[in-house]
């Protein structure tokens, strides 16, 4: 969203700034093996019993995108928690023993109100 903000300089700058203080993490084989196994396991859980109707599923008609997949193979290949609102974690939770904490909800804001 920067290249369409009005400030373009500046909002790069805060962006720069931002990304200075992340260490990213790159995907390497045993990730990779990890998302395999989480993605197996997902569509075991959550997909259509039947072998053949299952390896025709998206993993994303089951409500898991592939970004939060690959979010949560990094965080369980380096044992860190992963703090998210996103129930699609929580469901994870559960195939993948990944660690997961909820710091916020919407429900809660809504509450505050």
């Amino acid at each position: 969203m920067v290249q369409r903000s009005e400030m373009k300089a500046e909002n790069e700058a805060k962006v720069q700034a931002l990304l200075q203080d992340m260490e990213l993490f790159p995907v390497d084989d045993a990730t990779a093996d990890i998302y395999g196994m989480l993605k197996a396991g997902l569509l075991a859980k959550y997909g259509p019993k039947e072998k053949a109707a299952r390896q025709k599923t998206k993993i994303e008609r089951l409500g898991f995108s592939d970004n939060d997949l690959w979010i949560a193979a990094i965080a369980k290949c380096r044992d860190f928690i992963v703090v998210s609102a996103d129930a699609s974690f929580e469901r994870m939770k559960d195939v993948a023993g990944l660690r997961v904490e909820r710091w916020w909800s919407p429900e809660l804001d809504r509450a505050d109100r």
